[in-house]
């Protein structure tokens, strides 16, 4: 035993009643959080003390009693994302949630989920999507593309699957469906279909089709339906509500709508809910009332009655409501906190200023512009906060940038945003901004494309050690440079000598040695740049001519899509065949310098260079020098020198929405991996920081550890690639590793691979050379 660890053996007594202290974070070591945006709802399900909302990009609840909402996903037992269809049956106490793709969850009364993924697995002919749930008698009814899926609410397992039971045994999408008396009703493309429950309904004999109005071709006016009273309402598109009874459907006054956006059961009548019309009650006598009147230029998409008699209203434009009945008052307004949408090109993680931003432009594989003007997010504190026309509409608090693009922040938290087609904004804050241009303000050499000036395009800005800004100006004219470099504090420009190629660039990123690594965009016409890699010294009088790479000098291929610096300095090229590094010790700038291919040693793909067969779109480090990589197939993540991949991740074992990653980004403050996807933002804890200045190695995560906690155990703060022993009170050791960067995480056992007992247990850390040490302390409670 070394001489630090005995000397911190015999401190143990000092720290040992020692205040604990907690890492503030959201989620455990290994889990993921998505930040998709909630001001979208679409359906609503009443669960008594819950109110379950699925919007168009996430589902969360609100808490009724604490007037709180949580975003769910699959840290929280769900097994898909996207919920298109739910409902809540009173009686077993259980929201059933439909997704996307098929799959299906039950969320049950004790907090557990139970997973049918029948529907999901089975090769099907139709279309599987799941278009409504209701609930009635005991069982959930899923109203499907390719017929009707009956689940038994006390069983948990499908019961019924009914297809092919249109007229002549067609198959019929079905949109919706109720029961009352003895009857199963269901809405389909083939109009209202009604069968006894008491026969055999897999036989499209037993089935009626029952019209208040022809059908008209190529158009379903027959979408919801829903049961109250002991009869069958149902809403046609253009019409109005009909009810069934003495055998026919019998229109109901006063309740005309162009389209329904909803049919809902209520303890005191049916509500119908449309954009036009609000949200009106059909009551029992067949008289209508607007409960809740329209908004003009919103859709109204769902609503409930509380039990107090207001009503919570999804309002794709205003979010989720409660609305004072017959008024039309919003009493209150409930957004879980979120970014705006879930446009994601790229991503900041500042760990100086503990901030990550997420920038919402974008342009095409070929350049082509988007014309997107919705701002960027910003997340601190746990908070989002959203930069966008629609929270900051006048111009002089914020200018609403053409296509924000990539972004970079000095040394002194200022930020620097790139637009394509919008220029350069620096920004302070609402109010406190400035916009650059060709020509605007005086002295700046930006260049807008083609000779547009009024089409400024940026696609990279870095910040550079002295806190001055490089900024990449893609705009394709012959013989001037794009790249530049901008003095906040003087208020001063650069501009790189011109060299071919310097009009097209994309992505830049800067070495230890102060050189500018820059590569040439995928696109170079008109001008007829060669693809590739430059090297730039941009010192004054510099003997280093510009440098460039191709494939001829390392590159798997020279259409590039990102540049990065890892912890050692090298220099690492993501481009659409595989990755590069650049580590030669003698510098870019010799004939001889080039680029090598990371050869996987272990595991998957031993012998074959990383990644060799996937464009990779995006890279990051992280804290302990590993390489995340973004591909169309999931997120990676290698060893430091990319010879071994230790993780995989897909929608399939993970909360992505989406495998197409767009971008990945590391907070070394707090190890998080951020991930944009083409279809939103989530978050992984990883388990790799970096310490800034002195070790302060009281941040563990969670402390004390609950008997029921099944996950990793953090310490953050640790000096950086520090040895780290855990050990019980009487100094016995439990566990030894090397920190990742400046954390470790710790699965609670024992060498023998059992949990450890409850107790307090010391975690004791050094540097290499014995210095910079730590003592934190972990308590574990057991059952």
């Amino acid at each position: 035993m070394s001489h630090f660890f005995r000397c911190l053996f015999g401190l143990a007594g000092l720290f040992l009643w020692a205040n604990a202290t907690f890492a503030q974070g959201t989620v455990g070591y290994g889990d993921w959080q998505l930040h998709l945006p909630t001001n979208h709802p679409l359906l609503l399900a009443d669960a008594g003390n819950r109110l379950y909302v699925a919007t168009e990009n996430a589902f969360y609840f609100l808490d009724k009693k604490q007037n709180t909402t949580q975003v769910l996903s699959r840290r929280d037992g769900l097994n898909d994302v996207s919920v298109t269809a739910l409902a809540y049956d009173s009686v077993t106490q259980q929201t059933v949630l439909g997704y996307r793709n098929a799959n299906i969850d039950i969320l049950r009364p004790n907090g557990s989920v139970r997973n049918l993924n029948d529907i999901l697995r089975k090769s099907i002919q139709g279309d599987k999507t799941i278009n409504r749930i209701s609930i009635g008698g005991g069982k959930a009814y899923l109203s499907c593309g390719f017929g009707l899926v009956v689940i038994d609410l006390a069983k948990l397992e499908i019961s019924d699957t009914y297809s092919n039971i249109g007229p002549g045994g067609a198959m019929v999408s079905v949109y919706d469906a109720a029961s009352a008396g003895g009857f199963l009703y269901l809405a389909t493309s083939a109009g209202l279909l009604r069968g006894a429950l008491a026969n055999n309904l897999l036989d499209y004999h037993n089935w009626t089709v029952a019209l208040p109005v022809p059908l008209v071709a190529n158009r379903p006016i027959y979408r919801f339906l829903t049961a109250y009273g002991g009869q069958v309402y149902a809403a046609v598109d253009g019409t109005g509500v009909y009810n069934y009874a003495a055998g026919g459907w019998q229109a109901v006054p006063g309740t005309y709508s162009g389209q329904f956006r909803s049919l809902r059961f209520s303890s005191i009548g049916v509500l119908a809910i449309d954009d036009n019309a609000g949200v009106r009650r059909v009551g029992g006598n067949s008289a209508v009332t607007t409960v809740v009147p329209p908004t003009a230029g919103t859709l109204t998409q769902d609503a409930v009655r509380a039990r107090d008699g207001s009503y919570f209203v999804a309002n794709y434009n205003k979010g989720l409501l409660r609305v004072q009945p017959g008024t039309g008052a919003v009493i209150e307004s409930f957004v879980a906190n979120g970014p705006a949408s879930s446009l994601s090109f790229s991503i900041l993680a500042d760990a100086r200023t503990n901030t990550v931003d997420i920038f919402t432009g974008r342009y095409s594989e070929r350049y082509d512009l988007s014309g997107y003007r919705a701002g960027f997010y910003e997340y601190k504190g746990g908070q989002w906060t959203n930069f966008d026309a629609t929270s900051y509409p006048n111009p002089a608090d914020f200018p609403n940038p053409t296509s924000p693009v990539r972004g970079t922040r000095t040394p002194d938290g200022k930020l620097y945003v790139g637009n394509f087609n919008g220029g350069l904004l620096e920004w302070e804050g609402p109010g406190k901004f400035r916009s650059f241009g060709e020509g605007s303000p005086s002295g700046s050499p930006l260049l807008g494309t083609f000779g547009d000036r009024n089409r400024v395009d940026i696609t990279d800005v870095a910040t550079a050690a002295d806190g001055k800004v490089w900024v990449v100006n893609r705009h394709l004219r012959p013989g001037v440079s794009g790249l530049s470099l901008f003095d906040p504090m003087a208020n001063t420009w650069q501009t790189v000598p011109y060299t071919l190629g310097l009009e097209a660039l994309e992505r830049i990123a800067l070495d230890d040695n102060g050189y500018v690594w820059t590569s040439v965009s995928r696109k170079t016409e008109p001008t007829g740049a060669p693809l590739g890699i430059y090297a730039i010294d941009p010192a004054p009088n510099t003997a280093n001519a510009p440098r460039f790479f191709t494939t001829s000098t390392g590159l798997p291929d020279n259409q590039i899509y990102e540049l990065a610096k890892d912890r050692r300095g090298y220099i690492w090229a993501a481009t659409i065949k595989g990755v590069a590094v650049f580590n030669d010790p003698s510098g870019p700038f010799l004939s001889q310098a080039g680029f090598t291919l990371p050869v996987v040693r272990r595991g998957e793909g031993t012998g074959f260079p990383a990644l060799f067969s996937e464009a990779v779109r995006t890279l990051a480090v992280d804290g302990a020098d590993r390489k995340w990589f973004g591909t169309d197939n999931g997120l990676w993540l290698f060893s430091a020198d990319a010879d071994e991949a230790l993780m995989h991740f897909t929608t399939a074992n993970s909360p992505l929405p989406s495998n197409r990653i767009v971008d990945v980004k590391v907070n070394d403050k707090t190890g998080e991996v951020w991930v944009a996807t083409d279809a939103g933002v989530v978050a992984y804890r990883g388990s790799a920081t970096v310490t800034e200045g002195e070790p302060n190695c009281t941040a563990v995560f969670p402390n004390p550890v609950r008997p029921d906690f099944q996950g990793m155990v953090g310490i953050t703060g640790l000096a950086n690639n520090a040895l780290v022993k855990i050990t019980d009170v009487a100094g016995h050791l439990v566990y030894a590793t090397t920190a990742t960067g400046g954390a470790v995480t710790w699965n609670l056992a024992k060498p023998d691979g059992q949990r450890v007992r409850s107790g307090i247990y010391l975690v004791l850390s050094s540097d290499a050379d014995g210095k910079n040490g730590c003592v934190s302390k972990v308590a574990v409670l057991s059952k």
